[in-house]
Formats: C-alpha cells, structure tokens, sequence
C-alpha cells in the first residue's frame, strides 16, 4: 500500500512538473520589447555629409533622431537602432556597443538611414579633401547618447505582441536611375504592441530608397522625417527605418523640373507622407503573435582594401588608421578591413544586414535565397563601407561612380558567401547580459 501512494506521490509530481515544463517552454518566447528615441541633430556648424565637401549646416529643418528598439524572447534580447546619419563606420558601432550595459555587444545592430543632410561622421565630407568633417566633439556626444539611449529603453521593456506585413504595391517612392527595370519595391513591417495597454510601442519601416531628395545647408532627415510624423501621428508608436539594398543607384521618384535641384521640400513630405500612410494601412490588418522566438547569427570577416582614395584618406589621418589589418590575398601580403553581417530571425520574419549600399540586383538574389517571411534587408547597418557591387559590375562604366567609392570588389562575394553560409540549425542563442 506504501509503495502505491509512494508511486502516485512520484507519478503526479513528473506529471507537475512536466506540465510545469510544458508551461516554462511557452512562457519562455514570449515577447518582451520597448523603444525610445533621442535627438542627435548637430547644435553648431556641422559639414553635412552626403553630395560635395564642405557644405556647412546653417541651421537644422527638422531633429535628427536615433530610434531604438529592443526585443527580448527566450532568454535572447537584441536591440536595433537606426540613426538619421550618412552611416555609421563599424569602428563607431563597436566603440558604441562597448558602452552599452544591457545587452550584449553581438546583440546590438547600429544603421544609418543614409541621409545626405546630416552630420559628416566619416570625414571624407570636409573644407578639403585632406581634412576630415567630423566634428569630433559631436561624434563623442553621438557615441554616448546612443549607448544611454539602448540602456535607458531597456529599462522599460514589457510583455508586449508583434505583427508583420511586407507588400510590394507601395506608392510612387522609388526609381532606378541605373537599370530602371531593377528595382525592389519591397515594404516590410513590423510592429511591437504593449500587452497591458494595448497600444503600439513601435513601428519598424525596411524599405530600399536614397533619402536624398534635400541638398540644401539645412540639415534634415529628408523623407523619413515625415515618415515618422504620419506614423507616429497615425498612433504607430516610434516609427524606426531601415534601408534595404538601395544602392547604384535607388533613389526617391519624383518631378524634379519644378523646384530648383536638391531643394524640394514638397516632394520629401509628399513621398514621406506616402509611405507612412501605407505602413499605417498594412500594418492594421495583420494578425498579432504574442510568442516569437529570436535567435541571431553573426559573422566578422575581412575584405581587402583596393581603393586607392580611401587609402590616401588613412594616410592622411582623415579616416583612423587603426581600421587598417594585415591579412593575405592570393599569397600576398593584402590590407584589409574588419566588417560584419548578420542573420536574426524573429519568428517567423528573417533579418540579413548589409555593411554597405548594396545593388539592388544582389539584394534582389538574396531574397530570394532568404527563408522567413518576411524578409527584411537592413542597409548601412554596422558598418559604412560604401557600395557593394558584384565583380561583374565593378569594372562596368554604368557603375564609375560606385565603384570608385566602394572598397573594391572582392567584398561582394565575401558578404554574400557569409549570409549563405548561415545555418537554421546552427543558430547562436544569445543569452541576456
């Protein structure tokens, strides 16, 4: 009879705690999130980044703002921010990830919206060719603010649900000025809502366009500044955006016969307007999931550097010199520069980050290599090493101009080789810090 009861006592309490288990299991990817924002714009003369050197800011239209999101699931939290600047060299990225205390430096993704009005944060923008732009004061300012501003919306992460939507029927946005007929149209969302309020936390926008309608002294996020004003209005919470493969040469589509050239201000608001209310309309009818498992793959590797002016820019002390690693190419002694892509899957949605401005036609290949739905590319993210051609085009004379600011060739098929090499089954589980 004692060892009956001792049995049932035995089997009830595995059955307890497998249920328990069962319970701990779904409980452990449910979704935690928060977002914030933080105003980085320039407050004195700053040389504006983007079209020639030495243009001097007068005075700013609009704020330029570093947004972040956090998510957290299973165990793996991850924080993607998105800077209203040209773009943000992995050196800057990693001296910021050391100063984040929340989230480990792996977990955090850095982009730029790429901007053609916003500070010089490289320093090839500059009075001369042999003199940096970068303010270096405002960079200091820029690091610090962007490092508090992760911890800071860490602090107010709750349970949250999340929506997806991606649709190529946008409005009149985007055009190829290159190869018209290439062109990737592809709007991906994604959206986080609070759980207890029921209101949403943020809106993530992935979308390929130069946001270079704007060529004036004023600084100004160009057409994402009112793509954040009519979602945020339109109740979206913090509206973040994320270029995707907008390289040689996607740009914003519009009349530009009525204004004089880089000074239309309408078209900005109009295209940005656009966009928002379309984000605002698709989002709205998809279904929410309050589970989604993230998991993260991430490789650093190096590429040679063949272009000659950004060679001269490091000698020069324009660019640091320290970004410079030795390494091999075909036997020989080859100097190379660090970079890093990366694979985050959140759900059922896939995330590839690019170092650079890809051509459309490679990010065109890589969705369709890509398996989440959807697919977001995020452009300009972790790294600024300019365009990134495929070997074939490199040497064409369509593309002089990307290839003389790229770092060479040889980067193309280094980025792609990584983000094909990456495995569903042998994700990386990054644990909180």
């Amino acid at each position: 009879m004692l060892k009956q009861i001792l049995a049932s006592v035995i089997i009830g309490v595995l059955g307890f705690a497998a249920i328990g288990g069962d319970a701990q299991a779904k409980l452990s990817h449910e979704l935690k999130a928060a977002a914030g924002e933080v105003d980085i714009t320039p407050t004195r003369t700053a040389f504006i980044a983007g079209y020639g050197s030495n243009r001097k800011s007068i005075d700013a239209h609009d704020k330029l703002k570093a947004k972040c999101l956090i998510l957290e699931s299973g165990g793996v939290r991850i924080a993607i921010v998105s800077c209203d600047l040209i773009g943000v060299p992995r050196y800057q990225v990693e001296k910021i990830r050391a100063l984040v205390e929340s989230i480990k430096p792996e977990n955090v993704t850095i982009a730029a919206t790429h901007t053609h009005s916003g500070p010089d944060t490289v320093g090839q923008w500059g009075a001369s060719f042999n003199v940096s732009g970068v303010d270096q004061e405002w960079m200091t300012e820029f690091r610090q603010k962007t490092a508090a501003l992760i911890d800071e919306t860490f602090k107010k992460i709750s349970p949250a649900k999340i929506r997806f939507a991606e649709s190529e029927l946008v409005p009149r946005v985007s055009k190829n000025i290159r190869i018209p007929s290439v062109l990737d149209t592809t709007l991906a969302l994604m959206q986080v809502v609070s759980k207890s309020s029921g209101k949403p936390i943020s809106t993530l926008v992935n979308y390929a366009c130069h946001p270079e309608i704007l060529n004036t002294r004023r600084i100004t996020a160009d057409f994402p500044h009112w793509l954040y004003k009519t979602v945020e209005g339109g109740g979206g919470g913090v509206c973040l955006y994320l270029n995707g493969a907008q390289g040689g040469m996607i740009t914003a589509d519009f009349d530009e016969s009525t204004t004089p050239k880089g000074e239309n201000w309408q078209a900005a608001e109009t295209i940005g307007t656009a966009l928002g209310k379309r984000v605002l309309e698709l989002i709205s009818t998809s279904e929410f999931q309050e589970e989604a498992k993230i998991s993260v793959q991430r490789s650093v590797f190096f590429v040679p550097l063949e272009n000659a002016n950004f060679k001269a820019l490091i000698k020069l002390k324009v660019f640091p010199q320290d970004v410079i690693k030795n390494g091999m190419k075909d036997g020989t002694k080859t100097e190379m520069i660090e970079t890093e892509v990366n694979r985050i899957r959140i759900g059922g949605a896939e995330i590839f980050t690019f170092p650079g401005e890809v051509l459309p036609n490679i990010g065109l290949f890589l969705r369709g290599k890509m398996t989440g739905s959807p697919k977001f590319q995020f452009g300009l993210a972790d790294d600024f090493l300019g365009y990134i051609l495929t070997p074939e085009d490199f040497s064409l004379k369509l593309y002089q101009y990307e290839s003389s600011v790229s770092v060479g060739a040889d980067i193309e098929p280094l980025m792609i080789g990584k983000l094909l090499g990456f495995k569903s089954e042998n994700m990386i589980k990054r644990s909180p810090k």
